[in-house]
C-alpha cells in the first residue's frame, strides 16, 4: 500500500512541479521518456519495480503520438515497444485515451516474443516536463500494475 501511495503522489506531484502551465495544443513535440516505476498489487511475486529504460515519443497531433523505447521489465528482461498513443479525452492539463501498439519481454506471453498490447494510458505534458500513467489490468498469468513514466520535452 505504500508503494502505491508513493506512485500516487510521484503522479500527482509531478504536474505540480512542472512549474509551468502546459502550452496550447501544438503539431509537434518530441519527448524522452525514461524507463518506468511500477506497482504490482501482488508483492508475493517479487516484481521489479524499477523498470529502468529509454524511449522517445513524438506528439504529431494534440491528441496522437507515437512511441519506441526499450526497458527493463518487471520480470527481469529487456522489453522493446512500438506504439500509437490516442488520447482523445482532454480534463484540464491531462489528456486520456489508450496507447496500443507491440512489445516483448514477457516470458508469459508468446514465450517472451512480440505481442500486440492496449493499455489506458493518461498523460500530462507541460513545456518541459510530463508524466505518462498507464494501468496494466491483471489477464490470464499477467499480474496487473500501475505504471508512472516520466518524461521530458527535446523540442
Amino acid at each position: 500500500m505504500r508503494r502505491l501511495c508513493t506512485l500516487a503522489l510521484v503522479g500527482a506531484m509531478s504536474a505540480a512541479w512542472a512549474d509551468e502551465a502546459p502550452e496550447a495544443p501544438t503539431t509537434s513535440a518530441l519527448w524522452l521518456n525514461l524507463g518506468a516505476l511500477t506497482y504490482h498489487p501482488n508483492q508475493s511475486q517479487g516484481y521489479n519495480e524499477n523498470n529502468s529504460g529509454l524511449g522517445l515519443e513524438y506528439r504529431f497531433k494534440p491528441d496522437t503520438s507515437v512511441m519506441v523505447g526499450s526497458f527493463y521489465n518487471s520480470v527481469y528482461r529487456d522489453t522493446q515497444y512500438a506504439a500509437v498513443n490516442w488520447q482523445p479525452i482532454a480534463l484540464g492539463d491531462w489528456k486520456l485515451g489508450l496507447a496500443m501498439g507491440v512489445m516483448n519481454g514477457y516470458p508469459a506471453v508468446e514465450n517472451g516474443g512480440y505481442f500486440v498490447a492496449a493499455l489506458p494510458m493518461a498523460s500530462y505534458e507541460g513545456k518541459r516536463f510530463g508524466v505518462n500513467l498507464s494501468l496494466i489490468p491483471s489477464v490470464a498469468q499477467i499480474d496487473g500494475a500501475l505504471v508512472v513514466q516520466v518524461k521530458f520535452r527535446l523540442f
